[in-house]
């Protein structure tokens, strides 16, 4: 049960940084919320199942907690240009 949390919780934080590790954990409440989620939908059916699921969530949610306060991150933010259209999503760092 332990074993399958951990496999689970690794094969989600190896997707997410392949988003960037940057620029997920500023938003890692979210991002721990949907997984803990999608770990429990796709676990369900059995007890062990559900605990291996929760054990998962809370090894990404642990660090998710840590990357964010020993990391610097980025967060999406609207800029002002000079050019055409005069606004910009854009990532800042924090």
């Amino acid at each position: 049960m332990i074993t399958s949390g951990l496999v689970a919780a690794a094969g989600m934080l190896f997707l997410l940084f392949k988003f960037g590790v940057r620029k997920v954990i500023n938003y890692d409440i979210f991002f721990d919320i949907v997984i803990t989620a999608v770990l429990m939908i796709a676990l369900a059916g059995t007890f062990s199942g559900m605990m291996a699921a929760l054990f998962g969530g809370l090894v990404v949610s642990v660090v998710l907690f840590i990357m964010k306060r020993t990391m610097r991150h980025q967060k999406l933010e609207l800029i002002k240009t000079k050019k055409f259209p005069y606004r910009r999503w854009m990532w800042v760092e924090q």
